[in-house]
């Protein structure tokens, strides 16, 4: 009976953990972007020429007031956060920055409008 107890104890300690912790916002990221441009990793790195010039295309766009970086992987994985003057702005910012992707990038590259649009530009299965 004790055996059986414990084991059962056990194999409840997980799911109870994971009821138990907070949701964050995607990755640590605020609510409040406009559109976020998040850069995984296939276990080799991110694709780090595509990050730099996302984040001079949204240095560059008058129409972002202004845009923050949140790290939350050990490959360099990170989300751009930025927010723009008007939905709208939302929605060309969200095209622009997909038609700059690579379209082989070294790791997935997920683009969100706070809106829901979407894109993921990613390899190709192989």
């Amino acid at each position: 009976m004790k055996t059986f107890l414990m084991i059962a104890a056990l194999v409840s300690l997980p799911a109870a953990s994971a009821a138990a912790a907070p949701e964050l916002p995607q990755r640590g990221v605020p609510d409040t972007c406009s559109v976020t441009v998040s850069f995984g990793s296939y276990a080799m790195g991110i694709d780090r020429p595509a990050l730099e010039r996302t984040e001079r295309l949204l240095k560059r766009d008058r129409t972002v007031r202004r845009t923050s970086s949140h790290r939350w992987g050990r490959e360099g994985e990170m989300t751009l956060c930025a927010i723009t003057r008007r939905p709208a702005d939302a929605r060309r910012l969200f095209q622009r920055v997909k038609a700059a992707l690579p379209r082989d990038p070294r790791g997935p590259i997920t683009i969100e409008t706070h809106d829901g649009l979407s894109h993921t530009a990613s390899r190709p299965m192989r």
